[in-house]
């Protein structure tokens, strides 16, 4: 999200152009305060969205609106300069470093080191690979492979607000070079722009339902805001008017047989309407869309279409000049970019400090904050920076501390977050708690020995030279159990085998999920390889009667374990943990920060608990006395009492996330385990 504020005057070509196809504008644009006034109403909706999702639940579509304006300034310039001749791709990305760079390295600088302070080793070395991928521009394919822009952990990233931002640069790097080429061949640049917006319009809508975050954050998906905003500024260069008039036959007696003007062409009614109709989309796209709504989809259209026509409508337009243009907006419009950079840092760095989301007044002082901050940029960073004089050296300037920043942010990522940090270290193994801990060179043997070729077919063999003896099969709550069982098993001259799955269920449908479909090839490895005595199967699953499928999960249980033992082996069933109702890491004061809270007894109600799975166990019962042979063993009795379920045992934190054992809470269970297995066998 940039604005892009020419600073020529508010003025426009005394006579319309003699040819349709030779610009009569200067290569930028003139100045239009409603067009500041409508980066103003995108960027407070963004805000307060972030801020008070509740009362603003579409807000999100700011950036929407933002797509569109860009694509109307830039696609301005870039058409009159090209088509005069005039434009220069040396000053066109001179001038991109010198509006983009100042800001934005002064609010990355500002949150790392912030994060130095606030922020876990886990934490921090993570915001040094999104401040890599703010500073070059491709945010939204690094946040694409990670948790959805409207997932909960996304609170929690201080920079997932640049994945807008490298959407834009990205289109500025492509597209002026699509249309020096197109100009150069002969081919008409409105041509050009109608068809990629049309395919990307198509991929958006395809895309949408079946892989939701890469429309969100692909930009072959969302261009087509963008070209929305170019096909205007194409037809304000050539000043082709967008508004046409209709006719009526005249009646009364003194025109009879004549033809009027019922709206004239472009006219100020119709101007007005324009106007009064963009207002409304957009009003309608904040208070209709949602957060789980797909989008952008077709929902886009509506911020899309309302700010296109607000633009369309021209400066004197009704909303454009009484809403639009007055000073307040025109002020917010002005400071827009920096404010988006630094509202949301604060925000996120605010629901870190306070473990949680923070109170209604810690969150209206962030967004005063980001006021002051931005007009502070504004006023001392952007403006001075912003000019053509002395260009050259402030290019220069700008480049070299951006590579500066992004060796410093490789260091962070390099050092695994800098633990020794002396604001970090005072609970160090705790926060280790908080790593996924992951044997890569084992998994590597395993899969090479099984001939597993594919993201999607993952093990862990503790000895990979030996067969194994015992099967761990399971999603991610399998997973987090390997370290304890392995431990024990191989105490007792056992051989671990762990077979990563998504629900291991016989006779599940994969919907094109590449995790279920290479779990029947695992189930038929427990069934038939030899050697195996032991089967534990451990999901987060939950027996409730049907899944989105309309598959009876419990019929896939009872059929899984039922082969299971008919095929000679012993099965042990997990009893899966509590899914807690906050963050473990809240647990954990963050030394570095004063007033940093802690979730003091770092439990949540027994009764959230049994309210979570009230549907499962009954049917988790019913399968045990069916068949009684199966043992169990339950991993959510040690963490719970008659009241707390609780994600600290004394000083060790036995969760990574809310829902997944630490490394710590994997030995804990291990010991747990083991202590039980020897009591079945009476030793």
């Amino acid at each position: 999200m940039t604005p892009h504020t020419s600073s020529l005057p508010d003025t426009a070509p005394a006579s319309l152009p003699a040819s349709p196809v030779t610009p009569v504008v200067a290569p930028h644009p003139a100045y239009r305060a409603d067009i500041d006034g409508l980066r103003a109403l995108a960027v407070l909706s963004v805000v307060l969205y972030h801020a008070f999702p509740a009362r603003l639940p579409g807000g999100f579509a700011g950036v929407d609106i933002f797509f569109v304006i860009s694509g109307f300034l830039i696609g301005s310039i870039l058409i009159a300069g090209i088509e005069q001749g005039s434009f220069r791709f040396a000053d066109f990305y001179a001038r991109r470093v010198r509006r983009i760079f100042p800001a934005l390295i002064l609010v990355l600088a500002a949150t790392m080191l912030f994060g130095w302070f606030a922020l876990f080793p886990d934490e921090y070395k993570m915001l040094g690979t999104h401040v890599l991928a703010g500073a070059g521009f491709v945010s939204n394919f690094f946040l694409w492979s990670e948790v959805g822009y409207f997932d909960t952990a996304a609170d929690t990233k201080p920079l997932l607000h640049l994945w807008s931002l490298g959407i834009e640069e990205q289109f500025y790097i492509v597209w002026p070079v699509l249309m020096w080429l197109a100009w150069r061949r002969g081919v008409s640049v409105l041509t050009l722009a109608l068809s990629v917006l049309v395919l990307s319009f198509a991929i958006n809508l395809a895309g949408v339902h079946k892989f939701p975050s890469a429309t969100f954050y692909s930009p072959a998906s969302r261009v087509w805001e963008m070209l929305f905003g170019t096909v205007l500024a194409y037809l304000s260069v050539h000043r082709i008017r967008l508004f046409v008039g209709a006719r009526r036959d005249g009646h009364d007696h003194d025109h009879a047989g004549e033809r009027t003007t019922l709206f004239e062409l472009g006219s100020a009614r119709v101007r007005n309407v324009a106007s009064v109709a963009g207002v409304l989309l957009i009003v309608a796209a904040l208070g209709l869309l949602r957060a789980d709504r797909h989008f952008p989809g077709g929902w886009a259209l509506l911020p899309v279409l309302g700010a296109t026509l607000l633009i369309a409508a021209g400066p004197q337009a009704l909303c454009n000049r009484l809403l639009l243009s007055n000073r307040v907006a025109v002020w917010f419009g002005l400071i827009s970019y920096p404010l988006y950079l630094w509202h949301w840092p604060l925000l996120a760095f605010a629901r870190i400090v306070e473990s949680g989301l923070p109170s209604a007044k810690v969150r209206v002082c962030a967004v005063l904050a980001a006021v002051a901050l931005a007009w502070l940029t504004y006023r001392l960073v952007e403006r001075p920076l912003r000019g053509a004089r002395g260009g050259g050296i402030k290019v220069a300037v700008l480049v070299a501390a951006m590579l500066a920043l992004v060796a410093v942010a490789a260091a962070i990522y390099a050092g695994n977050g800098w633990p020794q940090r002396a604001s970090v270290v005072d609970n160090a193994l705790q926060q280790q708690d908080l790593v996924i801990v992951e044997d890569k060179a084992n998994a590597a043997a395993c899969k090479q020995r099984y001939g597993f070729a594919s993201l999607y077919e993952y093990c862990l063999l503790d000895q990979p030279a030996r067969d194994p003896t015992v099967l761990l099969i399971g999603d991610s709550h399998g997973y987090h159990l390997v370290a304890g069982l392995t431990r024990y098993y191989r105490s007792q001259g056992e051989n671990l085998w762990y077979l990563g799955t998504r629900t291991p269920f016989l006779g599940m449908p994969d919907r094109g999920d590449g995790y279920q479909k290479a779990t029947p090839m695992m189930l038929k490895l427990a069934l038939e390889t030899p050697g195996i005595k032991t089967v534990i199967v451990s999901t987060n699953v939950k027996l409730y009667t049907y899944n989105a499928d309309g598959v009876a999960l419990v019929a896939a249980m009872r059929e899984t374990v039922r082969q299971l033992l008919a095929a000679g082996r012993e099965v042990i069933l997990v009893y899966d943990v509590p899914a807690l109702d906050f963050e473990p890491r809240g647990c954990l004061r963050r030394a570095g920060v004063a007033n940093s809270r802690t979730n003091i007894d770092c439990a949540m109600p027994r009764a959230v608990f049994d309210q979570n799975v009230a549907a499962h166990k009954p049917a988790w019962d019913a399968l045990l006395k069916e068949f009684p042979q199966v043992q169990v063993f339950d991993t959510a009795a040690p963490l719970c009492d008659a009241r707390r379920c609780h994600a600290m045992i004394g000083s060790t934190l036995m969760y990574r996330d809310n829902h997944h054992l630490s490394y710590r809470g994997d030995l804990y269970m291990g010991e747990l385990f083991a202590r039980q297995q020897l009591a079945r066998q009476g030793k």
